[in-house]
């Protein structure tokens, strides 16, 4: 049998070693992952900071969106060709047909519309009629998206500009 000194011993010894295995196994992994909650916790509120912020651009861009679909709706029942409403669109801003190149670029379906993609270089324009083509375009009642724009001055006269579009018919989708 052991003496009292030596079951003491074992008993602090058992102890100590419980308390080991107790601070091992749940208390330190236990304060790990409250730290690294407490660390998603702060980024999750930081990241809805942002959204807050972002919420007033959020919903004007939501209107514009729903403006934009209005006319893609009401132009729908117009049955020209989307290469002749654009064409004739920009002949009524004041350019030539001898000026105009529209090349068709393919088409894609978005989330809510379908684009149609033209290619457009318009050649020998002064820098006023380019802004104004490009006011007419993204502000007028044509579901047109401009995806990209080039002003280029022209080598022979540098008060003349040629300009390539890269121009997006909206319809509906199907």
């Amino acid at each position: 049998m052991l003496r009292d000194r030596e079951k003491r011993v074992l008993v602090i010894g058992g102890a100590a070693a419980a308390a080991l295995l107790l601070l091992t196994f749940v208390v330190i992994p236990g304060v790990s992952r409250i730290t690294s909650q407490a660390r998603a916790a702060a980024a999750a509120e930081s990241d809805l900071a942002e959204v807050r912020k972002a919420r007033p651009e959020i919903e004007r861009i939501q209107r514009e969106t729903g403006a934009k679909a209005g006319i893609v709706r009401a132009a729908a029942n117009v049955k020209d060709a989307p290469l002749t409403r654009i064409t004739s669109a920009l002949q009524e801003a004041g350019i030539p047909q001898s000026a105009l190149n529209i090349k068709s670029g393919g088409a894609r379906d978005g989330e809510l519309f379908r684009e149609e993609a033209f290619d457009v270089r318009i050649e020998n324009l002064t820098y006023l009629e380019a802004v104004k083509t490009l006011q007419r375009l993204s502000a007028g009642t044509l579901p047109v998206v401009l995806r990209s724009a080039s002003l280029k001055s022209r080598y022979d006269d540098a008060r003349y500009l040629d300009v390539a579009l890269r121009v997006g018919f909206l319809t509906p989708k199907p």
